[in-house]
């Protein structure tokens, strides 16, 4: 059974907690600081927290899944009709893009990775670590160029941020291949042409799958 009564509870308890994140929270940062710290403000309370606590709620990837693509169609109608503008920026599409990739990242392991959805398999942060860098890596690294640079760069500093958070996570939790995908997503994420929540989760997510699924390492 793919979805159970507690799943259905934990999915409202979450979505609430996202919706004050992404509705009140994020506007309040908005208001002191700017757009920006807004932005990553839910990648870091809304998209990181789920992430590090579906895996001990959920009995599958199921809803997750659900709820970011549900989640993303929402993004899209708001730039489209009403846009949310304490974060929402119309030269930028990276809302979107996380949401999708978070649902995205969860669906293809669960199709490629046997039995992945266990708090206690290794397996499971193949899946989780590029969406610990999508929220908490990429996250740190927009704060600290947000006061660093005082506008929206691409600066030193805020990788140097993003590279110690990631190659941490990275280490701790698959050693070696973990500490590598932590440095290859500061890498893509400072010279990516690409938005940085495509490239970000989806690259180191290749990595880890052929080294730690496919060659065990």
């Amino acid at each position: 059974m793919f979805i159970t009564l507690t799943d259905i509870a934990w999915a409202i308890i979450l979505t609430i907690w996202v919706m004050i994140v992404t509705l009140y929270i994020s506007k309040y940062v908005a208001r002191k600081t700017t757009i920006y710290v807004a932005r990553k403000t839910i990648h870091i309370l809304g998209g990181g927290l789920v992430a590090v606590v579906s895996p001990f709620v959920f009995s599958s990837p199921l809803l997750p899944i659900i709820l970011s693509y549900l989640l993303t169609g929402y993004l899209i109608f708001h730039r489209e009709r009403q846009p949310l503008s304490w974060f929402q920026d119309k030269e930028n599409r990276g809302e979107v893009w996380f949401t999708f990739s978070f649902g995205t990242i969860l669906l293809l392991s669960w199709i490629l990775i046997r039995n992945f959805w266990d708090p206690g398999s290794r397996d499971i942060y193949v899946a989780l670590l590029p969406l610990f860098y999508m929220s908490f890596g990429d996250g740190v690294t927009g704060i600290i160029r947000n006061y660093v640079y005082k506008r929206r760069v691409k600066g030193w500093w805020g990788s140097l941020g993003m590279f110690i958070v990631s190659s941490f996570l990275g280490y701790y939790f698959l050693s070696i291949p973990g500490l590598i995908s932590g440095i290859l997503a500061t890498i893509v994420e400072r010279i990516g042409k690409v938005d940085d929540n495509i490239l970000v989760p989806f690259v180191p997510f290749i990595l880890l799958y052929i080294t730690v699924v496919l060659l065990n390492l």
